[in-house]
């Protein structure tokens, strides 16, 4: 999705980020297009600086948000910030989150670590910081973390699945197991609905071959279809033989369908050429 970042000075431009991107993540994409320095970089929303580990899910940025940005040279507060906003005003609860994973990353050890602040990260934060840390090893959008034998829900805070007060002195250690999920199977390529198919007596003379052929074969491509099941007919090499059905001269543009041919019906074959009326 695309939000807009405004500067204390006026300048404004857009990025494009995931979904449940941390802050320090939409930095990160600030410094790669706009060579601003992470470091040097303070985001505002809502009246509220945002917390590097906290996502658009936790402050509710959505498609479209104004993300206030604040540089060195603007000063230490955004204008009116307020004091209400209750951001980054709190103590951090930093845990480090040991994920399991010996299949998936077999060539790390197979494990990652990767240290958040509990309270405002949300477990799809986290997956999303486990999918950098693995070069996409494990990815967000297919990855389970497994804390036990629960599955840790993504619209919930990290700080959720941390025993209580494991982590007062900011060095607890979680750990978690990731399972991969299998991608979703390619969608079938449709397939063209079979068209029906008759068996017809082709009958020349007192000789007679079966022939099946699709019911919408224009009755000219039928010589084609005598070929090989009608080999022992002795037709004329020019094609110069017409089709009756019931007594009618076939029409040799419209289908066999079109002439009502019938699953088993007979074809009967003529020498000569029909030609037009006086």
């Amino acid at each position: 999705m695309e939000v807009t970042l405004e500067t204390v000075a006026g300048r404004w431009f857009t990025v494009e980020i995931w979904f449940f991107s941390t802050v320090r993540r939409i930095k990160e994409y600030v410094l790669r297009q706009e060579g601003i320095p992470v470091e040097s970089q303070r985001l505002f929303f809502a009246g509220a600086e945002l917390d590097d580990d906290g996502d658009t899910e936790r402050y509710s940025i959505l498609q479209g948000s104004t993300v206030l940005l604040l540089l060195p040279e603007d000063g230490a507060a955004p204008p009116s910030s307020g004091g209400g906003g209750g951001g980054g005003g709190g103590t951090k609860a930093m845990v480090r989150v040991v994920v399991n994973a010996p299949a998936a990353l077999a060539g790390k050890g197979g494990a990652v670590t990767v240290e958040v602040d509990a309270a405002a990260c949300t477990v799809a934060g986290l997956k999303e910081r486990v999918q950098e840390g693995t070069d996409g090893a494990l990815p967000a959008a297919r990855v389970a973390l497994m804390f036990g034998k629960v599955e840790m829900e993504d619209g919930r805070a990290v700080a959720e699945y941390v025993p209580p007060g494991a982590a007062a002195d900011g060095t607890a250690t979680v750990v978690v197991s990731a399972v991969v999920r299998p991608p979703p199977p390619p969608t079938p390529t449709p397939q063209p609905p079979q068209q029906p198919r008759v068996t017809v007596n082709v009958k020349w003379g007192a000789k007679a071959a079966a022939v099946e052929v699709s019911d919408m074969l224009a009755v000219k491509d039928l010589r084609a279809e005598l070929g090989g099941a009608a080999a022992h007919l002795p037709l004329p090499k020019d094609g110069g033989y017409f089709f009756i059905y019931k007594q009618n001269v076939m029409e040799e543009d419209r289908t066999l369908r079109w002439h009502d041919v019938k699953n088993g019906d007979t074809i009967e074959i003529f020498n000569g050429r029909v030609t037009g009326g006086a």
